[in-house]
């Protein structure tokens, strides 16, 4: 059980008599109040419910008991509530059957067409009711105030210290009382305890907002959206790096578009309102975004300059699913703003401007982080950048939607990009960490989630973007890296694999002998295991090995020489290549001498995984 409802009337029951509110709520807020309690909306929230309780445990009866009409809708609230707050029913069918079952007459006065409450009348309603539980305070304590007052006013003021102690202790009681009663409307305000009832509608509405099917918004790409967990989550900041030109805005306007297409049952928290996803563009204008779209959703495109008015409108709605309907309810907006022109506070404003149009924004999408400015006055870009993403963090808790941003890579990163693009036989997004992001750190720490992001080609040369997930608040998958091809003959849409076979890839190369891998860098990154290393130790600790590998009391050295002390010893995994046991390898190893030449060389070394069990 949720709440206990007895507990709550009990709670109340004893006081009621002398501190019920008379007061008389006509009949068309009674109604909006019926709609009220069948909200799913998650403006609707526990604590608020509760108050609604309590209002109409307090109500004076004697100003309804002479009018049914009032009196049936009170009864259908309160049966309405006991489904709710006793029993967690949150499906209105399901309530209204719940009701309909324990009332003697017919719901007659609810319009069934037009059950749904907007966002400000919820928010009205919010306010009616705490309002409304406040005025009992004052109608309850006014006759003391008034004596308080009257007794402070005709006192010597030898006697005034002990009055001005009541009238404190009252002000307290009221103050207690109204802090009390009021509710955020926002769930990043929600208060967690222990304590009865408060823990159990916590616990609720947190439930009720992580296993909401508009939690989550889809992209067109399995892997995709197993690497992030099922998709991108309300409240969430994520980030792709890429190098310039990788295809940074691209890959956005391939995630905006799919966003709209796989989301066709997402429920606005409003549904009075049409929800929208906005991008933001502060690299390329208005017109340079939509004609990219059109290159994007139109197959084989000649450009939009080369088609008729009337063919580039008909080709965007139907090829390219540009449409509102029930089926895909979510509509795009595209606003531009020059670079650095606004801060992170035109978010909000963006927002409330387009809800006044009539939309609630379901995710922004911004391009890209050092274009828009902090809140804060900072001189340090590092610094900055850090406050931006932080202040993106807000923005999304506030309302509860995801938010996706781009930002660069640094040259080390290019350097390891380009260099595993000459030699094109290993994947080089995976060797790219969090080290590789530009400018500032503080970026990839206060994210909630950081995404690498390259373009790749296969051994037949078809290209693939990857995304190699650098950064994950909470983790959402064990999958960390995918390559998705892009679409046969394009290099700016990328493959939509929703309700068919996977196209994604998780390498598009084998993994490199050392001895190629090795120039460079000379490192290989790898995941190790505990076998793997035990193995390794207990050869490396074999005095012989030591004496014939890595102790320089055999070389014949220059002892004016100075000698690195550390030798490096990288190994890497390859697929097997025959049944040799891999204690001949370790046997070479052992027997090989460095001579005077290779000194300062790195010794190759590499395993077949399909006889490690043999060590």
């Amino acid at each position: 059980m949720i709440l206990d409802m007895n507990e709550v009337n009990s709670r109340y029951q004893a006081e009621k008599k002398d501190k019920t509110i008379k007061i008389n709520i006509d009949l068309s807020t009674l109604n909006t109040l019926c709609k009220y309690v069948l909200q799913p909306s998650s403006f609707v929230r526990m604590e608020h419910l509760v108050n609604l309780k309590k209002l109409i445990t307090i109500l004076d009866g004697s100003q309804y008991v002479n009018d049914p009409d009032k009196m049936s809708r009170l009864r259908f609230m309160n049966k309405a509530l006991e489904a709710r707050l006793e029993y967690n029913l949150n499906d209105r069918d399901i309530i209204l059957e719940f009701v309909n079952g324990g009332l003697d007459f017919d719901i007659d006065f609810l319009d069934y067409d037009h059950l749904e409450l907007g966002r400000k009348e919820i928010e009205w309603l919010h306010q009616f009711i705490t309002e409304t539980l406040q005025f009992q305070f004052i109608y309850n304590n006014v006759d003391t105030m008034q004596d308080l007052c009257t007794r402070f006013k005709t006192s010597d003021y030898r006697n005034r210290g002990s009055i001005v102690q009541e009238m404190e202790a009252l002000v307290g009681t009221l103050q207690t009382g109204f802090r009390k009663l009021k509710v955020s409307n926002s769930s990043i305000e929600m208060t967690f305890s222990l304590k009865p009832g408060t823990f159990e509608n916590a616990i609720t509405d947190t439930y009720n907002i992580v296993t909401s099917p508009s939690r989550r918004l889809m992209c067109g790409m399995q892997g995709l959206n197993e690497l992030l967990g099922g998709g991108f989550e309300s409240s969430r900041v994520y980030m792709l790096l890429g190098t310039a030109g990788v295809g940074k805005s691209i890959t956005l306007l391939n995630l905006m578009i799919q966003l709209k297409k796989y989301n066709s049952g997402y429920r606005p928290k409003d549904p009075s309102k049409t929800p929208c996803i906005v991008m933001l563009t502060q690299e390329n204008s208005v017109v340079e975004t939509i004609t990219r779209l059109f290159d994007l959703v139109i197959d084989n495109s000649k450009g939009m300059g080369n088609y008729e008015l009337e063919e580039v409108i008909n080709m965007l709605r139907t090829q390219g699913e540009l449409n509102i309907t029930d089926g895909s309810p979510i509509d795009i907006v595209i606003k531009y703003k020059a670079n650095r022109s606004v801060n992170t506070a035109y978010l909000y404003s963006l927002c409330d401007d387009l809800e006044d149009e009539g939309y609630e924004v379901v995710c922004m999408i911004q391009d890209h982080v050092k274009r828009i400015r902090s809140i804060e006055q900072e001189s340090d870009l590092r610094i900055e950048l850090g406050n931006i993403v932080n202040e993106f963090k807000v923005f999304a808790n506030e309302k509860e939607i995801p938010v996706i941003t781009v930002s660069h890579l640094n040259r080390e990163a290019a350097r390891i990009i380009e260099d595993g693009e000459r030699k094109k036989n290993q994947d080089v997004g995976k060797l790219l960490g969090k080290s590789s992001t530009g400018e500032s750190l503080l970026m990839i720490d206060n994210l909630d989630c950081g995404i690498n992001i390259t373009r790749d080609y296969d051994s037949e040369g078809r290209p693939y973007m990857t995304f190699n997930r650098v950064k994950m608040r909470d983790k959402g998958s064990d999958r960390s890296y995918i390559a998705q091809p892009f679409m046969p003959d394009s290099t700016i849409r990328l493959v939509e694999d929703i309700g068919t076979i996977p196209q994604f890839k998780e390498s598009l190369h084998s993994a490199p002998e050392l001895n190629n891998a090795a120039t460079g860098n000379g490192v290989v990154r790898m995941s190790s295991s505990s076998m793997l290393t035990n193995s390794i130790a207990s050869v490396i600790e074999d005095d012989d090995f030591l004496n014939n590998s890595f102790s320089n009391n055999n070389y014949d050295l220059d002892p004016n020489m100075e000698i690195e002390k550390t030798v490096i010893c990288p190994i890497t995994f390859v697929e097997p290549t025959s049944k040799n046991s891999i204690a001949d390898k370790l046997s070479s190893l052992k027997n090989a001498r460095m001579s005077k030449e290779d000194k300062h060389k790195i010794i190759p070394f590499t395993f077949d995984p399909a006889l490690i069990k043999e060590v």
